[in-house]
């Protein structure tokens, strides 16, 4: 554990967490428009497949390794169960697409010198963005199925972020 937290303040030190900050910085606003969740819950999920299959490859801690592997497992199914779920509500189904905040969260993933501390720290941010945005729609959102699917999808979310924390994402100064 004290491996991982040295790899956390190394991330400090060298800015890669303060690259990222300003992506976290403010608070989310509430979400109960399914043309606003449906997208930005679209793009998340994206964005933790892509950063973990970029784990797989580059990360040197194998504990990061088996994270990104659950990651790349439960954020694939959430994507298939969203599509059915917007399928049988009758809506579209979006392309695949990051958002602009992911595309730059997992530019500086990949270009930052110590990955694993970036690739936690950005797990982090987006855990802590995924479980604001599940339970904010899932309390007051305008499509029903939808809303009771973040319901459901919320405890995993809140299980991947207690998880991060656990690999050193939870450090001081984050």
């Amino acid at each position: 554990m004290n491996f991982k937290i040295a790899l956390v303040a190394g991330a400090l030190a060298l800015g890669v967490a303060g690259c990222m900050t300003p992506m976290a910085s403010a608070p989310p606003a509430a979400v109960t428009s399914a043309a606003v969740f449906v997208p930005t819950a679209a793009s998340s999920n994206l964005f933790e497949i892509e950063s973990s299959r970029l784990a797989l490859r580059r990360a040197r801690d194998p504990e990061v390794r088996r994270f990104a592997r659950q990651m790349i497992r439960d954020h694939q199914l959430a994507t298939r169960r969203m599509a059915s779920v917007l399928r049988s509500s009758g809506m579209p189904v979006p392309p695949p697409a990051l958002n602009a905040k992911h595309q730059q969260m997992l530019a500086t993933v990949e270009a930052a010198p110590d990955f694993d501390a970036a690739y936690v720290n950005a797990q982090l941010m987006a855990h802590q963005e995924a479980v604001a945005l599940f339970t904010s729609y899932s309390s007051s959102g305008d499509v029903p199925q939808l809303a009771s699917f973040a319901g459901q999808t919320l405890p995993v979310l809140q299980m991947h972020l207690d998880h991060v924390q656990s690999l050193g994402g939870g450090a001081p100064g984050m």
